[in-house]
């Protein structure tokens, strides 16, 4: 545990060393979660500034998303802001910097390659991480179909003096993408997503880079797990509003796994392509009616091993609650994951139980 009195001076003549300094107390996974927050802002504070962005102003195509063949790529604005997740970028730290100690254990005396896809303006998981090793131990490669995102992270990187650490940049959407040397990385980083999978192309973008890629390779978030859970009115002890709240303890009726990332990447990619857009598929058992008044999908992302961010801890863990008004006579719901402009878990109803 730390002390705000313990924290860095901000040394104006040397922001990357005060960045490093403020970047070592985010490696202890018992933070405080106060302390957590602070040191992320004054984090974010200095990187806005040698990056002149700072997510809640600047130039207009700052704003702007950038459409991929199967999904949003969020603006440079909404990118930076993503650092102020706090337990986001505190678990997405941590887990990145253990993978790449893990990565030279399994790989004695070679130079660890990561690929990031999805940098965005400040590249967080280089910009932050690096300083922890030194370039003959840790080389990255860094993907952005956002042209401003990534020409502000390379213009970061050469102002923090870590441009020995940047093997390659691509300006390409990820989903397409064709790697020159596939084989040489060990690990596979992108946080492109949004709970629920939904919107974020880091399913289309899994399902290019990996067939490329080395069979052991290591990749950041190892899983995403979406529950279904349904709730009734009755049970909210602080309304709905309240089921947003982290330290809620309203005990749902769940219905199970609705999307193991990981198992459904490998079914998709054991197989050949299907005709169509849906990359995932499932009919469970609806509850009894009276539980059918609220229906939450619940996102888990495992990170890496001891870093995984929970219910309602991120923006990407935050619960999807739907009501549901007027349900045709049912006994089933079938989710379905569609490879579209903006992709997402649907859902509808049925009385009959899909054949084998």
């Amino acid at each position: 545990m730390i002390n705000e009195i313990d924290l860095p001076e901000e040394d104006s003549e040397q922001p990357v060393k005060t960045i490093h300094a403020l970047a070592s107390y985010l490696l202890d996974r018992h933070i405080d979660p106060m302390h957590e927050e602070s040191i992320i802002d004054r984090i974010h504070e200095i990187l806005s500034e040698m990056a002149i962005v700072s997510g809640f102003d600047g130039a207009l195509e700052w704003q702007n998303d950038v459409q991929t063949s199967s999904g949003m790529a969020i603006s440079v604005n909404e990118a930076a802001r993503c650092l102020l997740d706090y337990r986001r970028t505190g678990q997405f730290l941590r887990g990145i910097h253990q993978a790449i100690l893990d990565a030279r254990d399994r790989y004695p005396g070679e130079t660890i390659e990561v690929l990031y896809a999805g940098c965005g303006p400040y590249a967080p998981f280089l910009t932050l991480v690096a300083p922890f090793f030194t370039p003959e131990e840790v080389q990255f490669t860094l993907v952005e179909i956002n042209g401003e995102s990534l020409s502000v992270a390379q213009m970061l990187i050469r102002e923090m003096e870590l441009g020995a650490y940047l093997r390659e940049s691509f300006h390409e959407d990820a989903i397409l993408l064709k790697l020159p040397d596939p084989e040489r990385f060990h690990i596979l980083f992108s946080e492109t997503m949004d709970a629920a999978l939904e919107r974020e192309p880091i399913v289309s973008i899994l399902l290019n880079l990996l067939p490329q890629l080395r069979e052991d390779v290591f990749v950041l978030p190892r899983n995403v797990i979406v529950e279904g859970v349904f709730y009734r009115e009755k049970d909210l002890s602080k309304g709905l509003d309240g089921l947003w709240d982290p330290a809620n303890e309203d005990e749902g009726f769940s219905i199970g796994i609705v999307m193991d990332l990981k198992e459904a990447l490998g079914t998709y990619l054991s197989m050949p392509p299907p005709p169509d857009l849906i990359f995932h598929e499932l009919q469970l058992k609806l509850p009894h009616a009276e539980w059918r008044e609220y229906l939450a999908l619940q996102t888990t992302v495992d990170i890496w091993e001891g870093f995984t961010l929970f219910k309602n801890e991120s923006d990407i863990t935050d619960l999807r609650v739907r009501k549901l008004d007027d349900l045709p006579s049912c006994e089933y719901i079938n989710f379905e994951y569609e490879l579209v402009d903006e992709p997402m878990l649907a859902f509808g109803v049925s009385m009959e139980e899909w054949e084998e």
